[in-house]
């Protein structure tokens, strides 16, 4: 019987068996992909779900001495909420609380205090006003003033610019980022500028005069003056922070259509203490709901709200940091209200619980 005869793989054998090869490592290929993708979306919607706890709070700076908010703000009669949710929103459990350098006298203090004023057009010798204030005066172009505090740095600065009854015929007022750039500008040379406030958020505003004193203006065209206010750059680019008047910066100046450039900033004023940002330690706070309940038990600080108004609606509440522009130890956090009518209102944040047992000092990690 003959055997039988073996033939050998042709080359359109080699060539389907190639294909073969292709087709199913090809899906093979997606099958994996789409499994890691899969993999990956399921491991990270488990840490979405599951988020690793935070570390307790150090509580590192001890007891904090309490906030010190102005002895005097609107009253309100009635608070209502009415967020986007109808609810109060869930924010962080706890927050760093930093540490404030406390400012002294220099050498130096004085003349720089001089470089301030020649800055903002005064060139005299001042008058000693207090232990650690100095007023600058002039009469031309028109009467002013200018107090510094050579320890806080805090200034303030205006212009008579009312003695003159054909001043306000002036109208040219500087194009908004002119005036932006103009006061920055101006703190640079004076030796004022900050790293938190190189470029960080300016609002413009404008305003018409009412005989002495200035009220808010629809428009440009019915503007007699334009104001710009800077504030501090939000901490980790989320936590702004507030003052005693929500609606002023750090620094607030305001400008005429005074084509003199000593009548050009009929006013200005800058607050500004530092702030170690390397220096903090974590502190538990209360809750958003108990710290609306203590805005409507009146032990909260309205900071402002338009006149007249007496019942509050609140659209918005967050965390943010408290500035007091009085000196403080600690830059602490607080819980903002705001609404309508310009409402705006601070509760202490930190958690009077957790302030009582606090750990000591040498439990600190972030010194």
């Amino acid at each position: 019987m003959a055997s039988a005869k073996k033939t050998s793989p042709t080359l359109s054998d080699a060539a389907y068996g190639g294909r073969l090869f292709i087709k199913f490592g090809a899906i093979a290929l997606v099958v994996l992909m789409i499994g890691r993708v899969v993999l990956n979306m399921s491991v990270n919607l488990y840490k979405f779900l599951n988020p690793p706890k935070a570390p307790p709070p150090t509580y590192g700076f001890g007891t904090l001495p309490p906030l010190e908010f102005p002895s005097t703000g609107p009253t309100i009669a009635s608070y209502t909420l009415q967020t986007k949710t109808g609810m109060l929103p869930k924010l962080q459990t706890q927050l760093p609380v930093y540490f404030m350098p406390k400012q002294t006298i220099g050498v130096l203090s004085l003349d720089e205090a001089k470089k301030q004023a020649v800055a903002l057009g005064f060139a005299f010798a001042p008058e000693q006003t207090s232990t650690t204030t100095y007023r600058w005066k002039r009469n031309s172009p028109l009467p002013a003033t200018l107090d510094i505090d050579i320890v806080s740095k805090h200034l303030t600065m205006k212009v008579d610019w009312a003695s003159d009854p054909g001043f306000l015929s002036q109208k040219s007022l500087p194009p908004q980022q002119s005036a932006i750039t103009q006061v920055r500008e101006t703190l640079q040379e004076a030796g004022l500028s900050a790293i938190d406030m190189a470029t960080s958020e300016a609002k413009i505003s404008f305003l018409r005069a009412s005989s002495t004193s200035y009220i808010p203006a629809v428009s440009l065209s019915e503007a007699d003056f334009i104001q710009v206010n800077i504030w501090r750059s939000p901490i980790r680019e989320t936590y702004s922070l507030v003052r005693p008047d929500p609606l002023q910066g750090n620094a607030h100046f305001i400008f005429s259509g005074s084509r003199d450039t000593n009548s050009s900033i009929v006013q200005a004023d800058f607050t500004y203490a530092p702030i170690d940002y390397e220096r903090f330690e974590t502190y538990g706070l209360i809750a958003p709901q108990t710290a609306w309940q203590t805005l409507q038990a009146g032990k909260g600080f309205v900071a402002h709200i338009d006149a007249g108004v007496q019942q509050a609606t609140v659209r918005n509440v967050y965390l943010a940091y408290y500035e007091s522009d009085t000196p403080q130890r600690y830059l602490q956090p607080v819980y903002v209200f705001v609404g309508d009518q310009n409402f705006f209102a601070y509760v202490p944040a930190v958690a009077v619980s957790a302030v009582s047992v606090a750990a000591p000092p040498s439990q600190s990690s972030n010194r």
